[in-house]
């Protein structure tokens, strides 16, 4: 098992690609919406990921403490594969706003007419 040495906000921290494993089997939940750790088949957001194989070692972050490019940064070291998932909205989701922005009319006839 490789350990390797990280400075994340100006401590230092040990990590292995086990440690993350093992963190992974935690059931992590999260709210991550761009980048994901894939491992055993399972997306997990990376900042919650890294968060919690820090925790399991005794070093304590809050999810306010690093950025999502620092949980990328040491992942990506330790082999963790990361996939990005960025969704682009749809025509429909645009729809909504209609009518919000108008150059050089009224947004409110706009929107209206666009509803007739």
């Amino acid at each position: 098992m490789i350990v390797e040495k990280f400075v994340l906000r100006g401590k230092e921290v040990y990590l292995s690609k086990k440690d993350v494993e093992r963190a992974a089997q935690n059931g992590i939940k999260g709210r991550g919406t761009a980048y994901f750790a894939l491992i055993g088949g399972k997306r997990i957001p990376v900042k919650n990921l890294l968060q919690e194989a820090l925790k399991d070692k005794g070093f304590y972050f809050s999810l306010l403490e690093f950025t999502t490019q620092d949980a990328v940064r040491i992942l990506g070291k330790l082999g963790v594969e990361i996939i990005e998932d960025r969704r682009v909205g749809t025509a429909k989701v645009l729809l909504k706003f209609a009518g919000v922005v108008s150059m050089g009319g009224n947004a409110v006839e706009d929107e209206r007419r666009l509803y007739e």
